[in-house]
């Protein structure tokens, strides 16, 4: 690579087919649905396109952003709120750990990581090299829709299964020779004496792991946005933009882990936060971008809106403003892989 151009294209590519083969988003001219994949079929790139505009953002996407701010609200109440406390034993040696007062990853830093980086990344990418208005929408809206509905399922989930965190009786301070029921052998939070109740509450929010899904949640997205632009799924092989695809997930990782080493988590509750923010990661990306393996997967999804014919204009072009989206899932023509085009290169 001689240029930051070159290296741009390198790990972006925006590969163009020929314009016979090449199908529009599943809209006719006229705004009509297509009903056949030879009808989707347009020589000029420049056609069909969609409007990005305040208004047709909003029309498309309110609800989106009303369920986002709706999902935050709900994350506040429930970050406060108490839940069920299991029963525990003070024999268990699994929540006798030392309770830790200053966290390696504390809250705010938790944020800035799996939510202020991956918008430090995203939107660089879909502002300056996407440059398409609806890629910049779509990449935000998943991010925050990914980070809310992690954190709503997640503190839900806590609330309702309350189990012992390995800092429990540290946080409990039993009175000095209390012992578990003698029938059941077990006791219950009443033992307590901490006057600390926001403590002790937060002391039975063990399962899941909030920091481990909300750091897979965002980074998990970032990864997934990655590996969208640099087509990593096109059945080629793209072992140097893998690495920087999924180097994300490492930083999530890091932070999963240590939530073990402060003592606030067993390691089946960041197994079980890992593996579900990362899937609603997935689950979302998809809701605004094409599967990795579409040979356009560095397009967003078309906004979805009951009006198609509000937001396509036939006789537009890419210079007006507008921004081509994704095409119709049908074709599906390879792309070649970087050894193939080094080689060819190299024979030419």
């Amino acid at each position: 690579m001689t240029s930051f151009a070159d290296t741009v294209r390198f790990c972006f590519p925006a590969p163009r087919p020929p314009p016979s083969t090449l199908p529009l988003h599943g809209l006719s001219s006229n705004g009509a649905a297509s009903h056949s994949r030879n009808d989707a079929l347009e020589p000029d790139l420049s056609e069909g396109v969609a409007k990005a505009t305040v208004g047709n953002v909003l029309r498309a996407y309110a609800p989106d952003w009303i369920l986002a701010a709706v999902l935050w609200g709900v994350l506040a109440i429930l970050n406060r709120s108490p839940g069920h406390k299991r029963e525990f034993s003070l024999n268990d040696i699994s929540i006798q750990h030392t309770f830790a007062e200053h966290e390696r990853v504390p809250p705010t830093l938790l944020g800035i990581i799996s939510a202020g980086i991956p918008l430090l990344v995203l939107l660089p990418i879909s502002i300056l090299v996407a440059r398409n208005p609806w890629d910049v929408h779509n990449s935000v809206i998943g991010l925050f829709m990914s980070y809310t509905m992690t954190g709503v399922v997640t503190q839900i989930v806590k609330m309702m299964v309350g189990r012992p965190r390995p800092d429990l009786i540290n946080r409990c301070m039993p009175a000095p020779g209390a012992t578990d029921a003698p029938v059941f052998g077990l006791s219950t939070y009443e033992i307590c004496t901490s006057t600390n109740q926001a403590r002790l509450d937060d002391g039975f929010k063990s399962f899941p792991s909030g920091h481990s899904s909300l750091s897979f949640a965002g980074l998990g997205f970032l990864s997934l946005y990655l590996a969208g632009k640099m087509h990593l799924w096109d059945k080629r092989g793209h072992r140097n933009r893998a690495w920087f695809a999924l180097s994300p997930l490492l930083g999530a990782a890091m932070v999963a882990i240590s939530r073990t080493e402060d003592n606030r988590h067993h390691w089946q509750d960041v197994l079980v936060g890992s593996i579900l923010g990362l899937a609603i990661a997935g689950v979302t990306y998809r809701c605004y971008f094409p599967p990795l393996s579409h040979r356009q997967c560095h397009l967003p999804l078309a906004p979805h809106t009951a009006s198609p014919e509000e937001l396509f204009d036939p006789d537009a072009s890419v210079e007006d403003g507008r921004v081509q989206l994704l095409s119709e899932e049908n074709d599906r023509a390879a792309r070649p892989s970087e050894e193939e085009v080094v080689w060819s290169s190299q024979v030419a």
